[in-house]
Order: C-alpha cells, then sequence, then structure tokens
C-alpha cells in the first residue's frame, strides 16, 4: 500500500505535533509514504527536523497565498497520483480564538484541530480508516463525521464560485458536501482531476489572518468534497460514526434559536433574538 502525504507548515512552532501524527502512520509496516511538505518560508531548522525524521521527503517553498489550499495544488501537480493508493492531506492549524460552529457542533481552541486529525491521532485509527475504504469501494474520502458538512449558507460567495469550477471541469453537481478545514484521507485517483485546474499562487488572495471568505481557497475547499460525489464516490467517517444529537447539542439549538451570537467568515459579528437580527458589526 502506497499513501502520498501532503503537508503544509505554515505555524512552524507545531511541526512537532504534525509528526508525532506522521509517526502513526510510520508504525503500520505495510504502508509505504511519500512526505511532501510545504511552506512558505524555509528555515534551516526547520529543514533539518524534517529530514531526520523522514530522510526523503519532500521540501518545497510556496507563495503565502490560498492558505493550506494553494500549496496542495502546487504539490499535488508534482507527483503522479495514479501511483499511490491513497493521499493525506494535513496543515498546521491555529488554536481558535473564537468558537468555530458546525451544524451539528461547536469547537473551541484546540477542538477542531484535534478533531480534523483524530484519524491520524493513533495506528488504530488509521487501520480504521484503510478498511473504510477496502470494505466499501463508494468511499471516495474519509475524516471525522462532525466535519462532514453540506455547503450551507454562510459563503455564498464561496458556493457559487465552487458550483462554477466543478462544471468547469466537466463533471456534475451532485452533492454540495465538504469536510470543513480539509484535513482527510482519500483515494489518490480521484485528485487526477485537479491537476487540469489552470490556477497559480498569483490566482489567489494574499493570506488574511481573519480567514474572510469567498475566497478562491474556500471554494476549492468545497470542490475538493464536491469532485468526491461527481466521481460516483462519497465522503464518510473514518470509523462509521454517525452524528449522535444529545441532550446537550439539543439545548444548543434551542439557546441558538433564542439568542444567537456568532462571529462569521468574514469577522463580522452578528446577534439574533429568535432568529430576528438584532445587532451587526464588523470587527
Amino acid at each position: 500500500m502506497k499513501i502520498c502525504v501532503f503537508l503544509h507548515v505554515f505555524y512552524m512552532e507545531m511541526l512537532d505535533e504534525m509528526l508525532d501524527y506522521l509517526a502513526n502512520l510510520s508504525e503500520n509496516k505495510e504502508i509505504e509514504y511519500d512526505l511532501l511538505v510545504t511552506m512558505p518560508h524555509v528555515d534551516k531548522t526547520i529543514t533539518n527536523r524534517i529530514y531526520a525524521f523522514k530522510d526523503n521527503a519532500q521540501i518545497i517553498q510556496v507563495a503565502n497565498r490560498g492558505y493550506d489550499v494553494a500549496p496542495f495544488l502546487y504539490a499535488l501537480k508534482q507527483v503522479d497520483v495514479t501511483q499511490y493508493d491513497y493521499i493525506i492531506k494535513m496543515h498546521t492549524k491555529r488554536t481558535l480564538s473564537h468558537p468555530a460552529y458546525l451544524p451539528s457542533c461547536t469547537f473551541r481552541g484546540d477542538e477542531w484541530r484535534n478533531k480534523l486529525l483524530e484519524f491520524m491521532s493513533e495506528p488504530s485509527h488509521i487501520a480504521k480508516a484503510i478498511r473504510c475504504f477496502e470494505k466499501c469501494p463508494d468511499v471516495g474520502m474519509v475524516s471525522a463525521a462532525e466535519l462532514i458538512i453540506p455547503d450551507g449558507k454562510e459563503d455564498t460567495q464561496a458556493s457559487a464560485k465552487a458550483a462554477k469550477i466543478i462544471r468547469g471541469m466537466g463533471l456534475p453537481l451532485r452533492q454540495r458536501r465538504f469536510v470543513a478545514g480539509t484535513m482527510f484521507m482519500a483515494r489518490a485517483k480521484l485528485f487526477r482531476l485537479l491537476k487540469m485546474l489552470p490556477y497559480e499562487a498569483e490566482d489567489f488572495e494574499e493570506f488574511n489572518p481573519s480567514h474572510q471568505g469567498g475566497t478562491l481557497a474556500h471554494a476549492l475547499e468545497r470542490v475538493l468534497g464536491m469532485m468526491i460525489y461527481a466521481q460516483g464516490y462519497k465522503i464518510t467517517s473514518y470509523n462509521n460514526q454517525k452524528i449522535r444529537f444529545t441532550v446537550k447539542a439539543t439545548l444548543y439549538k434551542i439557546r441558538n434559536f433564542l439568542f444567537y451570537k456568532r462571529i462569521n467568515s468574514k469577522n463580522k459579528l452578528h446577534i439574533k433574538i429568535c432568529k430576528i437580527p438584532v445587532y451587526s458589526k464588523q470587527l
């Protein structure tokens, strides 16, 4: 079994944490993997640390544009994905300064990053992900259940761009589902179509720490999921877990109906009472 791992390192202080996850992959003797590391700033100390971990790793310097998505697209074009069974996409995700709201849950602090990398957190979790592909031939991508979401109304610009890109690739728009946060394991062959996309670094917006929505990177985040369904496959939980609606989740939905407070992807504060907007402010 051969896997290509794409790791984007923006927050250099998180490199050791990422390598700890990769060490779990190394424990499976049946897995052979190549490691491509992209980073906007090549630092000798960092590169030495990477080569000490995996001496045949490929390190690629990229422009600081398009968050983790543009570097992934660039690195993907450097390899023949048909030589691999699976790909794994990872990146250094910062600790959240504000809560992140998804349809089924809320993440604070390190919770989103931990959930994104949960399928890599133990050798047994990686084994579960692989078994998921082996048992279900229609599974094209796996991540944690809470992160597999429908393309909602919170970023209509990105959604419209994603639909246009999918159609431009000659693919049908079957499902608007994707992995929020873009960390996943997937069948490598499904990503060969991304090579046809013409985007270069200058096509992506410059880095914005507020992660304002509507960007090309946010559109492509959605495309990565939509194209799985467009090719006749689906996205599922790496361990076949279903989202369970607990009492806590129900109370959270009731509270949100009565009093809704959220900072959206454009760094704008919204407050609603019984779904009626009462306050809005650009932060």
